[in-house]
């Protein structure tokens, strides 16, 4: 018997589940390894404490009312954690409302007062996007320009290297068809 064998079988005899034959394996093993035995006697030790005091305090009388009332305490402190996480985020949303409003206003007001600004303005922020849209057609024709006359000129080098590789994929595949046809022994 080995240490993490003696380790299953100490705990099984403080259990009582232990058989002659296992009893007598362990008690030999005790007898020639320090370090198991010493465990065994530990064990032995804690087991015989708990045995002995077999006094358990008993609880109070009002032990549930106790308990009930704790639970309903901490509920209520979730509760009033979770209401006043609610009352903040209706002042943030408040706030940002009032915000929103002032600055809309402000920018409504501007509009009223003076229509030639804001038809000025617009008109600007419409060149604006115009122009950023140009650019970016643009960038994006230069950049396909630039893909396929690389691609082209790879192709162009490379043209012989694509037939053969092709010519190679054909009868690879037409190899393994046939290999696999084999293994399954002609079925088709």
């Amino acid at each position: 018997m080995n240490c993490n064998e003696s380790q299953n079988y100490i705990m099984r005899y403080f259990d009582k589940d232990l058989n002659d034959i296992e009893q007598a394996k362990l008690k030999q093993h005790l007898k020639n390894c320090e370090q198991c035995s010493e465990e065994f006697s530990n064990m032995q030790q804690i087991f015989t404490e708990i045995e002995q005091d077999t006094e358990f305090p008993e609880p109070p009388e009002d032990f549930e009312l106790q308990v009930m009332n704790r639970i309903e305490k901490e509920a209520y402190m979730y509760q009033k954690q979770k209401d006043d996480n609610v009352f903040v985020y209706n002042i943030l949303l408040v706030a940002v409302s009032l915000i929103f409003v002032i600055v809309f206003g402000s920018i409504l007001w501007e509009a009223l007062n003076k229509p030639i600004g804001l038809i000025q303005q617009t008109h600007l922020a419409f060149e604006t996007v115009k122009d950023f849209l140009s650019a970016t057609v643009s960038m994006i024709k230069g950049l396909t320009i630039a893909v396929v006359g690389v691609t082209a000129s790879i192709y162009k080098t490379y043209y012989y290297a694509y037939l053969i590789l092709g010519i190679l994929l054909l009868v690879t595949q037409g190899l393994f068809i046939r290999m696999v046809k084999a293994g399954n022994g002609g079925a088709r």
